[in-house]
């Protein structure tokens, strides 16, 4: 079993919620999280890992984030 943390994205592009829960396997961590997600954008992590970032359909642009003294921060894009 491993630890998940589900991240929903506002319209801002910064974290405004997450949810932890623990699952067997990624595949099903990522199930768990799309039923969490709905509408809103979402990143699911493990850890420090990037497990995948989850869209909603009418997302043009991923929003992608990093680990950062500790901490998930927005990606500079440059």
């Amino acid at each position: 079993m491993a630890e998940y943390r589900a991240y929903l994205i506002g319209s801002d592009g910064q974290f405004e919620s997450s949810r932890a829960f623990v699952c067997d396997t990624d595949e099903n961590a990522i199930v768990w999280a799309r039923q969490m997600v709905g509408q809103q954008p979402a990143e699911l992590w493990s850890g420090t890992r990037l497990v995948q970032r989850l869209s909603t359909p009418d997302q043009r642009q991923a929003i992608s984030h990093e680990v950062h003294e500790g901490r998930l921060v927005p990606k500079d894009e440059k």
